[in-house]
């Protein structure tokens, strides 16, 4: 009689999963690192559509519309409007008369902040 079994062996099972373990370990903060600069980016390229509308609004009224606390009353004063309802506040604060500031905050609480015209951070 043949009596051969096949299959795995306990040690062979562990070293496959150490081995998925250091390839996540290395993989998951990768991923983390990806997920942020994407929010970042849609934070930031918001931010400077924004801009381009209050550039607008300083040529048609001479001033940049400022003191603006949530989006809808900077849809109100400049017209702009985000693409989506996806939880990220915006609002403009004053500057020193020719600057302003933009504070923008996702619904995960990353917040970025940033000067105009200069575009700066803050």
């Amino acid at each position: 009689m043949n009596n051969k079994q096949s299959g795995f062996s306990l040690i062979e099972l562990m070293i496959t999963v150490g081995i998925i373990a250091v390839l996540a370990a290395f993989a998951l903060p990768a991923y983390n690192s990806y997920i942020t600069t994407a929010e970042q980016g849609q934070l930031i390229s918001n931010m400077e559509t924004m801009a381009v509308f209050q550039e607008d609004f300083l040529l048609r009224n001479g001033s940049y519309a400022v003191n603006l606390a949530n989006n809808a009353a900077i849809e109100a004063a400049i017209g702009w409007d985000p693409r989506a309802d996806d939880g990220i506040t915006y609002a403009i604060a004053a500057g020193d008369g020719s600057t302003y500031s933009v504070t923008a905050t996702n619904a995960s609480g990353m917040t970025i902040c940033r000067v105009y015209p200069a575009d700066t951070p803050c």
